[in-house]
């Protein structure tokens, strides 16, 4: 079966009449996230739905961890500036598992900030607050990305559930003006 993510340009949608619409064309509706400034449907079959928004952009989850040319901490961070989170926690989680040290423990931090939002997105904001909780718990070295991600630590500690997208997308925009590799993260 395909599995694509639809990210649409709603905002004034619920997610019961997002997912309704998948359904409708015979898709599987996996999953449906809702920022300040899209939507994202999480689908599988092989249905076109017509949605009655604008689609701006249709991800193949098949293909998230494969951009050729781009690192996936860079990748990860353009996917969180733009509020895209499940995306970057995958592609992030990709490079976490062949890492090591300091920069394991970094993407690991980044990677629950993601999930963190995403649960936001979903509407669980119980949920969101424990999981950023558990990334403020993560130890960070103070070097990685000179000392931004300990910085982003100390937000999630005393953040309200309902900033961390906009947190998260304000550190990565910041983040991408830099060098951002993973052979940089923490060094």
């Amino acid at each position: 079966m395909t599995r694509r993510i639809y990210i649409l340009n709603c905002t004034d949608r619920s997610k019961e009449a997002l997912k309704a619409t998948a359904q409708a064309a015979g898709l599987r509706a996996i999953d449906v996230r809702l920022d300040v400034d899209h939507s994202e449907v999480d689908v599988e079959g092989q249905g076109v739905p017509e949605w009655e928004c604008e689609v701006l952009d249709v991800v193949d989850v098949g293909s998230l961890e494969h951009v050729s040319g781009i690192s996936p901490l860079r990748r990860g961070l353009e996917l969180m500036s733009s509020g895209r989170f499940w995306e970057a926690h995958e592609v992030l989680e990709s490079a976490w598992h062949s890492s090591a040290g300091p920069a394991k423990d970094a993407l690991g931090f980044l990677i629950k900030c993601c999930a963190a939002a995403v649960h936001l997105q979903r509407g669980g904001h119980e949920t969101a607050a424990r999981v950023a909780s558990r990334a403020a718990a993560v130890s960070v070295d103070p070097s990685c990305m000179s000392g931004a991600l300990s910085e982003l630590r100390s937000s999630c500690a005393s953040i309200e559930p309902d900033s961390i997208s906009r947190v998260l997308r304000e550190f990565a925009a910041g983040a991408l003006g830099g060098k951002t590799s993973l052979s940089s993260l923490c060094g």
